[in-house]
């Protein structure tokens, strides 16, 4: 499986969506904030948001096949953008029906609340299929 990474511009990297590149893509994000003086509270947000869509990636959308993940971050007046990218089969997080917090959690369940978080922390959140690939588009306040 191929382990490069490929560094496009400061804000905007493209790496193989598997587990062993969750680190690196760590590294990136915390890179960015650093780099663009993103308090810690925004950054534990941003870094909670990317590992949801990453991991979703890799278990949902390529089902551990290789595949890649585009993610491009920039700091606009009041936000950070999230523009994140994948190749998987067409998916648009609007259409599926979010888990009840409440019931997963009495419940004991594991997993299946990635997409609630996503939403949650996001101010603003779009979705829409580009020709091959996924993309989502996702604000959030920076302050």
């Amino acid at each position: 499986m191929q382990s490069i990474i490929k560094e496009l511009l400061v804000d905007s990297f493209q790496l193989p969506a598997n587990n062993e590149n969750f680190p690196k893509l760590r590294e990136l994000a915390k890179g960015f904030c650093a780099q663009e003086n993103i308090n810690s509270d925004v950054t534990c947000r941003l870094l909670v948001v990317l590992e949801e869509l990453f991991i979703n990636t890799i278990q949902h959308g390529y089902r551990n096949a290789e595949g890649m993940a585009r993610i491009e971050l920039k700091q606009t007046p009041g936000y950070i953008s999230i523009v994140y990218e994948d190749a998987a089969p067409a998916f648009d997080p609007f259409k599926k029906a979010l888990a009840d917090p409440g019931v997963s959690v009495n419940n004991g369940k594991v997993g299946g609340m990635g997409l609630v978080l996503i939403h949650k922390m996001a101010d603003s959140l779009t979705h829409e299929r580009r020709g091959e690939w996924n993309r989502t588009t996702i604000l959030m306040k920076s302050s």
